[in-house]
C-alpha cells in the first residue's frame, strides 16, 4: 500500500535527515524555553511571597534593639535565626505612646538541629493575650494543647504525628500556619511559658544562649498597630524620644525597599528570557535560509509534481512548529523539573519571599511559555519561506 505524501510526512522526513542539526535546534529552543517559564514561575512566586510578607507582618511598626535592624529582617525573609533583646519595660513605655493603638511583643530563641527539621530553627514566644499577628495565620482555631501548652507550626516544619521534639522532650502542635513563602515558615511559635520550658529544657542539656533566658522580663520585638489616623513617621519619632536605644522599622518602607531590590532581580530575569528568546529566533532563521540552498533541488522536484507555493511555505512553517513543540515542551518539563521539586531550596538561596505559584498558575506559564517559543520558531521560518517562494521553479533541477 503505497504511502500518501503530505507536508507533514516531509516536514518529519527533512528533520530526521539531520539529526544533529536537528537535536542542536532543540536544545536551543529548549534552552529559550526552560529560561521562559522559569522567569514566568519564579516572578510569580517571588511576588506572591512578597504578598504574604506584607500579610504576615500584620502590624504598622516593628520595634528592635538599636543595631538589630537586619537581622529582624533575616528573620522575617528567611526565617533565619537570630539572638536580640530589649528589657520588657519597653513594650509597656510603647503602648503608651501617643498614635499607638496596640502593642504585642515576641521572644526569639534558637534550636540546635533536631527531629524536627534538617536545619535549626528560630523558636518564637509570643503573648497569646496581647498577639493580634500569629493566631490569625492558623489553619484552624488555636488550642492549648494536653501539655497546656500552645504550639504553632510554620508550613516548612515537619511534624511526626503532629508533635515536634527538642532536648528530648516531645511537643503536641496546636496548629499549623499558613504558606506564606517568607521566613515565618521556618518557624515555631509557642506562648512564653512553653518557650520558658524549652529553654530549661535546653539549659539542662548544656546548651547556652546569649539570653539568660529571663523571658519575664526581657524580649526581642515589639509589633505596633496604629491608631485611625496615625502617621508612622510621627509615631516613629515619638517612640524614639520616649524609648531611647531602639530601633523603628516601618512595615509600610520595608516593603517598598525589597519591593525595589526584587524590581532589580525581576529585571534583570526577564531581560535575560528576551535575549535567549531573540538569540533563537535569529538563529533558527540563519538556519531555516541556509537550509533553503541545501534543498534546492527538493522543492523543484516537488513544484514539479505539482506542489504550489504556499505548500512549499507550509512545509517549512511545519518544520519549524515541529522543532519549536518539542523544544518548548522539552524546556518546560526540564525547568519544571528542576524548579517545582526543589523550590524550597531555591527561595533559601535566593533568600527572597518565595510562595511557589499553584498547579493552575503553574499550568497557565507553560502554556504561555508553548505558545511565546511556537511563535518564535514560526517567525524564525519566515525568512526561509520567502526564499522558498523567489526560487526559480526549475532552477534546482540540474
Amino acid at each position: 500500500m503505497e504511502k500518501t505524501i503530505t507536508v507533514k510526512s516531509l516536514a518529519l522526513a527533512n528533520i530526521k535527515r539531520k539529526p544533529y542539526r536537528t537535536a542542536a535546534l532543540i536544545v536551543l529552543v529548549a534552552l529559550a524555553a526552560g529560561m521562559l517559564f522559569g522567569t514566568l514561575l519564579l516572578t510569580a512566586s517571588i511576588k506572591g511571597g512578597l504578598k504574604g510578607i506584607n500579610t504576615r507582618i500584620g502590624a504598622d511598626l516593628m520595634i528592635v534593639p538599636e543595631g538589630y535592624e537586619a537581622q529582624a529582617e533575616g528573620v522575617l525573609l528567611s526565617g533565619e535565626p537570630s539572638y536580640f533583646y530589649m528589657d520588657k519595660t519597653v513594650e509597656k513605655a510603647i503602648g503608651e505612646v501617643q498614635g499607638v493603638a496596640a502593642v504585642t511583643s515576641q521572644f526569639y530563641l534558637t534550636s540546635l538541629s533536631e527531629s524536627c527539621c534538617d536545619f535549626p530553627i528560630q523558636i518564637i514566644g509570643f503573648d497569646p493575650s496581647s498577639d493580634f499577628i500569629i493566631k490569625s495565620w492558623a489553619r484552624k482555631k488555636v488550642l492549648l494543647t494536653s501539655g497546656g501548652e500552645i504550639i504553632l507550626a510554620g508550613s516548612n516544619i515537619t511534624t511526626t504525628k503532629n508533635t515536634v521534639r527538642f532536648f528530648e522532650h516531645t511537643h503536641n502542635v496546636s496548629a499549623r500556619l499558613a504558606k506564606s513563602g517568607t521566613g515565618m515558615d521556618n518557624v515555631i511559635y509557642t506562648d512564653i511559658d512553653s518557650l520558658q520550658k524549652i529553654f530549661d529544657d535546653a539549659k539542662a542539656k548544656g546548651f547556652g544562649f546569649i539570653s539568660d533566658g529571663d523571658t519575664k522580663s526581657k524580649t526581642s520585638v515589639i509589633f505596633v498597630k496604629l491608631a485611625p489616623g496615625a502617621k508612622p513617621d510621627s509615631t516613629t519619632a515619638r517612640i524614639k524620644g520616649a524609648v531611647p536605644g531602639v530601633q523603628v522599622i516601618q512595615s509600610g518602607k520595608f516593603i517598598s525597599g525589597l519591593m525595589e531590590n526584587i524590581s532589580s532581580f525581576l529585571i534583570f530575569l526577564y531581560a535575560g528570557s528576551v535575549l535567549i528568546i531573540l538569540i533563537t529566533v535569529l538563529t533558527l532563521s540563519i538556519v531555516f535560509t541556509l537550509s533553503i540552498n541545501e534543498r534546492l533541488r527538493e522543492f523543484s522536484i516537488l513544484r514539479v509534481l505539482g506542489a504550489d507555493f504556499p505548500k512549499l511555505r507550509s512545509i517549512v512553517f511545519t518544520e519549524a512548529g515541529l522543532l519549536g513543540s518539542i523544544g518548548a515542551v522539552t524546556g518546560v518539563f526540564l525547568s519544571a523539573l528542576i524548579l517545582l521539586p526543589f523550590n524550597l531550596l531555591i527561595s533559601q538561596k535566593l533568600n527572597m519571599p518565595f510562595l511557589l505559584s499553584g498547579p493552575v498558575q503553574v499550568i497557565l506559564f507553560a502554556v504561555i511559555t508553548f505558545v511565546i517559543l511556537i511563535a518564535a520558531c514560526l517567525v524564525a521560518a519566515v525568512f526561509g519561506a520567502i526564499k522558498v517562494s523567489k526560487k526559480e521553479i526549475y532552477g534546482g533541477i540540474k
